[in-house]
């Protein structure tokens, strides 16, 4: 079984479970506990504190708050960092449901809600982006690599221009899909906030974070006992805190090799699916994308029946979210212009930068020969 679907999650490095044992068996300890060992734990999620900032390339002065993932990342970032009380709040088309969701929900409270317009590859469009912008804008979130497209952002141009001609807004990106994928160094740029989650760089499931500048503040979350600097209290997760850390010291070296085994892959899949003419939209802009996502779609196949048929042949691949049969997500294939058939067709390959050459032509061989049959028994 080839596994692709890295975009939804990824499997764990075997050295994060040294991790678990270690604080979740022999050295359990809660870090708020007073007594030597307890202070152990204590270092240690400091020191993977510290390590994720680094990563990061975050300057001195910085915060991290750890979270239980990337979902409640964004959600603390847009709740808890608004400096107004009311005004106008601007977020990408494609934004993931946990920032698009949270500003339906604070449009709902008072605030006035804006959408960005995105491209057909699934990038904003930065001219019609600033054209949005006035005084009025308290809160912007654009993403940095999108995760239905693997369109980027560049999210250190954007919110150097965004500061620019609104200083007094908080500017804010969902960095899950571009984390240990994309060169940063946060220190060098105007963005205040940043979310990543551990689960998408081969750490565990339920630990994320969220990046503060050294000029912001955040408001608390979930009240208690005054952990994550008053943001979100409860006993810290140390076990996985930990193991994101190592996750991140791994990965952080393959970045570049990873990158280039990502743009050749790419390459071979668009060069493939060239033979299907008008018959396939291909979502992904090879050239202007990051990371292992590669998004397309065919006009005459379903696309969660393809991934049952690829499925059967040994390859595990997702949809996205532009396959969703909820209402609520027809807001993405209509933001990349999918319609009709293409709306429902959509297939997410992600990559996650370890497949071969070999495994690439074998998928092409393998949604060659399964579009064929279904062509045969199913029709949009």
């Amino acid at each position: 079984m080839i596994y692709l679907d890295n975009a939804a999650t990824t499997a764990m490095y075997p050295q994060c479970l040294n991790d678990f044992r270690k604080y979740g068996v022999e050295e359990f300890f809660n870090p708020s506990a007073y007594y030597a060992q307890a202070g152990a734990n204590a270092r240690a999620v400091e020191n993977a504190r510290k390590n994720v900032l680094s990563a990061l390339g975050a300057g001195e002065g910085s915060h991290l708050v750890f979270t239980a993932s990337g979902s409640e990342s964004d959600n603390i970032a847009m709740r808890c960092c608004l400096k107004k009380k009311k005004g106008r709040i601007i977020v990408g088309a494609l934004e993931h449901a946990a920032v698009f969701n949270t500003a339906k929900a604070l449009e709902n409270e008072g605030y006035v809600l804006d959408v960005a317009e995105c491209d057909r590859s699934g990038a904003v469009d930065v001219a019609k982006l600033l054209d949005m912008l006035d005084d009025d804008v308290v809160f912007v979130s654009i993403m940095h690599v999108c995760n239905e497209t693997g369109a980027f952002n560049d999210v250190t141009a954007i919110a150097e221009e965004v500061k620019r001609r609104c200083p007094r807004c908080v500017f804010h990106s969902d960095g899950v899909q571009a984390f240990l994928k994309v060169p940063l160094s946060l220190a060098a740029t105007k963005i205040d906030l940043y979310s990543v989650s551990a689960h998408k760089v081969h750490g565990p499931k339920g630990v994320g974070a969220l990046y503060l500048a050294p000029t912001l503040n955040a408001s608390t979350f979930v009240y208690g006992g005054g952990q994550e600097s008053g943001v979100r209290s409860g006993t810290e997760n140390v076990p996985g805190i930990a193991a994101f850390s190592t996750a991140v010291s791994i990965g952080k070296p393959l970045r570049k090799a990873k990158s280039d085994s990502f743009a050749r892959h790419k390459r071979m899949l668009a060069e493939f699916l060239e033979r299907y003419g008008d018959q396939v939209r291909v979502t992904t802009d090879v050239e202007r994308s990051e990371g292992g996502i590669f998004h397309f779609s065919f006009g005459d196949v379903r696309g969660e029946v393809l991934v049952h048929s690829l499925e059967r042949m040994g390859y595990l691949v997702g949809t996205g979210s532009a396959c969703s049969s909820k209402k609520a997500q027809k807001r993405i294939p209509d933001a990349l212009g999918l319609h009709g058939g293409f709306a429902e067709g959509a297939i997410r390959i992600s990559l996650d930068g370890d497949e071969s050459d070999e495994d690439i032509d074998g998928l092409c061989r393998a949604i060659d020969e399964c579009r064929q049959t279904l062509q045969k028994y199913s029709r949009i």
